[in-house]
C-alpha cells in the first residue's frame, strides 16, 4: 500500500480528515461559478452538468479500467497541494499538513484555489456525475499563501518562491513513501539567489520517487507581479516568448510542467479553442489539459460549481489527478516510468513537443493501458517553437540512383547513335558488294 503508515498517523490523529458524505446536505441544482461561493454559505447548491474536462479526457472509462483491478481509482495515492488551502468538505478526504501561510495551518482558507484544485484530483462525485479524477486518492494540504478575500492585511500573502521552497523542503522531509505526488498550480518568478536550493529539494523529491506536477503560468493581468513580464499590446502574444526563461518550478527539468489547452464540449460537440490569450508559451511544457468549465468543489465544503475559465492552475490538478489514476494502477512502477507514460500517450509527438500543448494533450485511458517502452527509450527533451525563423527552402532529397541513371542516358545515347550510323551506311555498303 502506498500510503504509509506515517501519514496514515497524521489522518488518525484528526488533522482536518474530510469526512465523506457525499450527497447527503441538501442543495439544489444550479450551475455556479466556484469563485462566488463563498466559505460562510448557507445555501449549497450543485452543478448539474458533468465538467467538460471529465468528458474530453474519458474520464468515466478510465476509471473503470482501474476499479476493474479492485482498487477505486486512485486508491493507496496520497497528493500533496500546494496552494491556499484545502476547505473541510463532503468530498474527500483531507490531511492537513503544515502551513507557510501567514495564517495558521487550520485556519479557513482566504482563496477559493486549492480547494477547486484538490477538487478536480480528488472529490468524489455522484452515481452519474464524475468530479475528481483520482476519488480514491488522499489529498495533504500544505498551505504557501493567503490572498484577495479578507480587509486585514496582516492575513494576506502572494505566493512567493521562499514559502514555496519551504513547502517542498517539507515534503521532502518526510519519510520516503509518505506523498506520491506533489501538485503546484501557482507559478512564480524564478529566484537567482536561491536556484541551487531550489534544483537541490527538486532533486530531492525526485530521489523519493515523488512526480512534481507544476503550472507553465496564465497570462498575467496588470495586477500581477509578471504582468511586468509577460504583458504585451495588441491582440497576439509576442512573438518568440518563451516562459521557461522566467517561470518556477516548472522550468525545472524534475517537474512534469502542464500548460491548458482551450479545447471545449459544447452540446456533445468537441469544440476546439485558442489558448493565446490565456496562458503563456513555454519549452518548458510536457503536456496540456482542457479546463473550460471544469466542475469542482466550492469553498463552503457542500456545493459543487464551475470552473469556467482557461488555466493552468486547472489543468495542472487534472494532470495530478491522471499521474494519481496511473500511481494506482501502477503502484510498482516509479515516478519516472509514470511520467512516460503520460507523454508517450499524449495526442502529439513523444520526441517533439511544442510551447503550448508540449508533447500533447494528456490521455488517460492511453496511459493506462499501453504498454510501457523499452528501459532507456526515452521521450525526448523538451523543444522550443522557433516561430519567428524564416522558412527555408526545402532541400531535395539526395537521388541515391542518379548515377545509375546518368550512365544510363549516355549508353542510351552511344546505341541511338550508332543505330544512326548504321542505316546511314547501309546504302554505301550495299553498293560495294554490287
Amino acid at each position: 500500500m502506498r500510503v504509509t503508515l506515517p501519514l496514515r498517523s497524521v489522518l488518525a490523529g484528526g488533522l482536518a480528515v474530510g469526512t465523506l458524505v457525499v450527497g447527503g446536505a441538501p442543495a439544489h441544482a444550479v450551475d455556479q461559478e466556484c469563485s462566488a461561493i463563498r466559505a460562510d454559505n448557507t445555501d449549497p447548491t450543485t452543478a448539474e452538468r458533468v465538467g467538460s474536462p471529465v468528458q474530453l479526457l474519458q474520464i468515466d472509462e478510465a476509471q473503470r479500467i482501474v476499479a476493474e483491478s479492485g482498487k477505486e481509482p486512485g486508491e493507496d495515492v496520497v497528493v500533496a497541494v500546494l496552494d491556499s488551502g484545502v476547505a473541510k468538505n463532503d468530498f474527500m478526504f483531507v490531511g492537513q499538513g503544515d502551513s507557510f501561510s501567514k495564517t495558521p495551518k487550520d485556519a479557513v482558507p482566504l482563496e477559493m484555489q486549492g480547494t477547486a484544485v484538490a477538487g478536480l484530483i480528488a472529490a468524489k462525485g455522484g452515481e452519474d456525475q464524475s468530479i475528481g479524477i483520482a476519488p480514491g486518492a488522499v489529498i495533504f494540504d500544505v498551505k504557501i499563501y493567503d490572498r484577495f478575500t479578507t480587509d486585514d492585511p496582516d492575513t494576506e500573502s502572494e505566493p512567493d518562491v521562499g514559502a514555496l521552497l519551504g513547502a517542498l523542503r517539507y515534503i521532502a522531509g518526510l519519510e520516503k513513501g509518505t506523498v506520491d505526488v506533489v501538485n503546484i498550480s501557482v507559478a512564480l518568478r524564478h529566484s537567482e539567489e536561491l536556484d541551487a536550493e531550489l534544483d537541490e529539494v527538486l532533486e530531492d523529491l525526485a530521489d523519493k520517487d515523488i512526480v512534481v506536477v507544476a503550472a507553465t503560468g496564465d497570462r498575467p493581468e496588470e495586477a500581477d507581479p509578471l504582468y511586468a513580464d509577460f504583458g504585451y499590446d495588441g491582440e497576439e502574444p509576442p512573438h518568440g516568448e518563451d516562459a521557461r526563461k522566467v517561470i518556477w518550478p516548472a522550468s525545472d527539468p524534475h517537474v512534469l510542467a502542464v500548460n491548458a489547452s482551450a479545447t471545449v464540449l459544447v452540446d456533445d460537440e468537441v469544440v476546439p479553442g485558442d489558448a493565446f490569450d490565456s496562458v503563456l508559451r513555454s519549452s518548458a511544457t510536457d503536456v496540456a489539459a482542457p479546463t473550460s468549465d471544469a466542475v469542482s468543489v466550492a469553498m463552503d465544503g457542500e456545493s459543487t460549481c464551475l470552473l469556467p475559465e482557461v488555466s493552468t492552475a486547472w489543468a495542472t490538478a487534472e494532470v495530478s489527478g491522471v499521474v494519481a489514476l496511473l500511481r494506482s494502477y501502477y503502484p510498482d512502477e516509479s515516478a519516472q516510468q509514470i511520467v512516460e507514460r503520460i507523454k508517450r500517450t499524449a495526442t502529439g509527438s513523444p520526441r517533439a513537443g511544442t510551447t503550448l500543448t508540449g508533447h500533447g494533450v494528456v490521455q488517460p485511458v492511453e496511459a493506462l493501458q499501453r504498454p510501457l517502452p523499452a528501459e532507456g527509450d526515452a521521450a525526448g527533451s523538451r523543444i522550443v517553437d522557433p516561430p519567428d525563423e524564416r522558412a527555408e527552402r526545402p532541400q531535395p532529397e539526395p537521388d541515391l540512383l542518379a548515377s545509375t541513371k546518368r550512365n544510363a542516358v549516355w549508353w542510351g545515347l552511344l546505341a541511338g547513335g550508332g543505330l544512326v550510323v548504321a542505316v546511314l551506311l547501309r546504302p554505301v555498303l550495299a553498293r560495294r558488294r554490287d
